[in-house]
């Protein structure tokens, strides 16, 4: 703002008053403006928001408008509401749950039905628990040591949850001490490995991540913001924004 010099006032104490009036004046109009700024800023990120929901809608849309399995994807779809609601969900499927297998053992003079549980997978390794007797129990009441004549085994299946690391890339520098290095450009100065390949540029977020991430998405049906929730309970914090921004740049990069 600018002032007419011949109407300033003389008086120091006035022209004190003036300064401070004007300071003040600017600092709330500063403030007001950081302010809107703060506004348009979460104004913007909701519009982000926004138009990340809409491009996931659009996949999805894709995949039932254009997809091989249209039928199978709405079934899944449609199942959305019944993911906490585990007895309903069960009760309509068609098999029930594989229990018991029935084989049957041929005779000399008939077929003997047998029913049992079905077996757990060979390929999924074992870990043995042992339980055994205290070594005071091993001893028999004439005073010998008991003798191990054979043992009962059990399998329960048991289940880890995903475990989650972080991945910390090293890439060592070199250089000699003793030289500039050459015209050579080949051979630069200082030498260091490239940076490997990854789906996502300059994301953080592994090859691995995403496609657990993926799986879980597509083929269990698992919005992102669940799995948001699942890794805020391990402590790690990653946004539904970062990834719905990084599947929508793979979708991106292989689709070209």
């Amino acid at each position: 703002m600018s002032f007419d010099m011949n109407s300033l006032p003389d008086d120091v104490e006035e022209l004190k008053r003036i300064i401070i009036f004007q300071n003040s004046k600017y600092a709330e109009e500063l403030n007001l403006q950081r302010q809107k700024e703060v506004e348009y800023r979460e104004e913007l990120r909701l519009q982000k928001l926004k138009e990340t929901e809409h491009l996931e809608q659009i996949e999805r849309l894709k995949i039932q408008l254009f997809g091989r399995k249209t039928e199978k994807w709405s079934q899944i779809e449609k199942d959305q509401g019944l993911l906490f609601n585990e007895i309903e969900s069960s009760l309509r499927e068609d098999s029930p749950e594989p229990k018991e297998k029935s084989l049957f053992t041929p005779v000399k003079s008939h077929t003997r039905k047998k029913t049992g549980r079905k077996p757990f997978p060979e390929y999924l390794p074992r870990i043995e628990i042992l339980h055994d007797i205290s070594e005071s129990e091993k001893t028999c009441a004439c005073g010998h040591t008991l003798s191990r004549i054979g043992e009962e085994k059990s399998e329960k299946l048991d289940i880890i949850p995903a475990k989650i690391q972080v991945e910390v890339h090293i890439r060592p520098k070199y250089a000699c001490k003793h030289c500039e290095g050459t015209s050579d450009e080949s051979l630069p100065v200082v030498r260091i490995a490239p940076v490997p390949a990854q789906i996502a540029e300059k994301s953080m977020l592994s090859s691995g991540f995403l496609a657990y991430t993926l799986t879980q998405k597509f083929a269990d049906a698992l919005p992102f913001y669940r799995q948001v929730g699942i890794l805020q309970r391990s402590g790690v914090d990653i946004s539904r924004s970062t990834l719905s921004n990084t599947v929508i740049q793979v979708f991106e990069k292989f689709l070209r």
